[in-house]
């Protein structure tokens, strides 16, 4: 198994001050084959917690998953109190390709780091120095030979038990040991980028100078050697001399590698969620699986058709034919709660619309979305009832995926291939594009997270996704944290509509505004009254019938109403009203064959109701939109 490598885990440790609480999640994967061909895998667990009594914690230990046996173990502790005291695990060899016998390299962090060395079967570290530890490097050849930078150059030619100085510079670092040849040896530092020793140590030759990998994987052939960067990979067709080098996959993202040492050329690839496979040394690469979420580490079983990847909260077993979740952590209460459905959770938005046409109108309307009960549907799964004006269909039903981290909605809709489609994926990180069916009218739709930001309101400050859906109109939306939908935008043809939330009850706690009253007369809420129902039948073939309430308490007598369909792409295909009526309950019948309804094809249409009156001027309108389906 290769090293455990300190740019890694430094980089975890720069960006905890700036974070939120993190529950247990995987941070890293390697593994290795004993001596009987069982595979043995080792990941970390990165955890923080800021605050609390013992101030802010963090731990990113390393766990031992035995496969031969099922045996999963808490294998070395990293972690503690920041600002205080704390153990970080740098890097871990083994010998004899045995878990039971390994020694590792290891940084003790209070005032000042001090680096320390530790055996599998020594109770005490058997050298500690002051200083930044970098690397430990463990001889293939020689059982006895063991080098480390911590932070000076050391050596042991008794397995760890004695230390002596290496070479005198402070400025380079062991990089690798030939595993087929101990004279050769990589650093790095020293003013330049890689170095190469091929006597020991005694001279050391510049061997490229663009590259100072963290990670080196030595082919099979005994010529070929992959340097590992954060995120780019360069390779040596020549054991890693000079002029040898050449640089084989960059990204703009962190890449993971594990070659396959029992077969000459061939090593896997992973960036973000893709995983690569070369079968030529890197020249070219081919699409071998794609994962659901951005991968922390791979290991190739060697000889073997099976690789293991980790992602933030699963470790999978691929084969060619199957990929099989072989362990999971449960998704953190904090990622299920950008979207919290509970019974009683209500959210209360303001809406404003501005529509040019030609001169500029401002509608403003107060939207509701509360959690009524739950149910089970006809597919035997537990939904909550949600009634959400912010979306087209005013009743939905929608579920929380507590092991995958999306919520769903259920339809019942025969123009629709099937009855649950997912709407939110909480665990979206920035960049991820999913597939998506928020908005109910487009089953074929794309939403991307694009921003990670703050929500900043009531005194709160709680963490915010932004995602962007691409449809015709593109909305803008956000979640956040412990709050839920907060906002959306989008524009369409002549206007543009906001959508901000303006109070909300989240499991019986208060934030806002949480009325439903207009305020220039909340004696008479003009929003309570005015409703437009879903037409019946639904779908319908070729005639249904739409029914409406114009409100009572409009001040003026009468009031100008319009009641127009629309098709999927917002063209205007029927006006049914355009008239003034007075306060009540009224009821219109569309045809499909009518002359306005153009003897229409199968597919969903939308229909919409705007009532003005004189406390609704030209500057304010009530509006509500529903879904309806001709099925031919």
């Amino acid at each position: 198994m290769k090293k455990w490598v300190v740019l890694i885990i430094a980089c975890l440790f720069s960006n905890i001050l700036s974070q939120t609480n993190i529950s247990p999640q995987f941070s890293e994967l390697k593994g290795m084959e004993d001596q009987q061909g069982n595979t043995h895998l080792f990941y970390r667990v990165y955890l923080y917690q800021p605050g609390g009594p013992i101030g802010n914690y963090f731990e990113n230990s390393i766990y031992h998953l035995d496969l031969g046996n099922t045996e999963d173990t808490l294998f070395l502790f990293e972690g503690g109190r920041i600002g205080d005291a704390f153990v970080r695990i740098v890097d871990l060899e083994y010998w004899n390709n045995n878990p039971a016998e390994f020694i590792y390299l290891g940084e003790g962090v209070s005032v000042d780091p001090v680096p320390f060395i530790q055996r599998f079967d020594t109770p005490d570290p058997t050298y500690t120095g002051l200083g930044e530890a970098f690397s430990l490097e463990l001889s293939k050849q020689n059982s006895s030979l063991v080098i480390a930078s911590a932070p000076y150059m050391i050596e042991s030619t008794d397995g760890g038990f004695n230390w002596i100085p290496f070479l005198d510079s402070l400025f380079l670092k062991i990089l690798s040991i030939n595993p087929y040849n101990d004279n050769d040896i990589f650093f790095g530092g020293g003013g330049f980028d890689l170095g190469k020793t091929t006597d020991g140590g005694l001279t050391i030759s510049l061997v490229d100078t663009n590259h100072q990998g963290y990670q080196f994987f030595y082919d099979v052939d005994n010529l070929h050697i992959y340097s590992l960067g954060n995120n780019e990979l360069i390779v040596s067709d020549n054991k890693g001399n000079a002029f040898s080098w050449t640089y084989r996959y960059t990204s703009p993202n962190r890449i993971f590698i594990s070659h396959d040492y029992a077969q000459s050329g061939k090593f896997f690839l992973a960036d973000e969620k893709r995983i690569y496979v070369t079968e030529d040394y890197g020249n070219n690469f081919s699409l071998y699986k794609t994962l659901e979420r951005k991968i922390v580490g791979i290991y190739k079983k060697p000889n073997s058709d099976k690789l293991y990847a980790a992602t933030k909260y699963k470790i999978y077993e691929i084969t060619p034919d199957t990929i099989q979740v072989i362990k999971s952590l449960p998704i953190p209460d904090e990622v299920l709660s950008f979207y919290p459905l509970a019974i009683g959770n209500k959210w209360v938005y303001d809406e404003v619309t501005v529509v040019q046409d030609p001169y500029p109108n401002v509608y403003f309307r107060i939207l509701v979305k509360e959690v009524l009960g739950d149910t089970i549907a006809p597919n035997g799964k537990h939904y909550y009832r949600v009634n959400d004006e912010t979306i087209w269909e005013s009743s939905v039903l929608e579920r929380v995926d507590s092991i995958e981290g999306r919520i769903y909605r259920y339809y019942e809709d025969p123009s629709l291939p099937e009855n649950e489609y997912l709407a939110y994926d909480l665990l979206a990180e920035v960049g991820d594009t999913i597939s998506s069916y928020r908005m109910g009218f487009n089953t074929v739709m794309f939403t991307t997270m694009y921003a990670e930001t703050s929500f900043e309101k009531w005194g709160l400050i709680k963490p915010k996704k932004v995602f962007e859906e691409y449809t015709l109109h593109p909305p803008i939306f956000s979640l956040t944290q412990d709050i839920g939908l907060d906002s959306i935008y989008f524009y369409f043809d002549f206007g543009n509509t906001w959508i901000t939330l303006k109070g909300c009850i989240i499991n019986g706690i208060v934030y806002g505004d949480t009325t439903t009253v207009g305020v220039e007369d909340e004696e008479n809420p003009i929003a309570t009254t005015f409703r437009l129902e879903q037409n019946y039948p639904n779908p319908f073939n070729p005639t249904t019938k739409i029914k409406f309430t114009i409100p009572s308490n409009v001040k003026r007598e009468m009031s100008n109403v319009t009641l127009k369909v629309y098709d999927i792409l917002g063209n205007e295909i029927a006006t049914l009203v355009n008239e003034e009526l007075p306060a009540g309950e009224y009821e219109v019948e569309f045809s499909s064959h009518s002359d306005e309804g153009q003897n229409l094809s199968t597919g969903i249409y939308f229909y919409q109701l705007v009532i003005r009156g004189s406390e609704i001027n030209s500057e304010q309108a009530l509006i509500q939109t529903k879904k309806m389906i001709l099925l031919k």
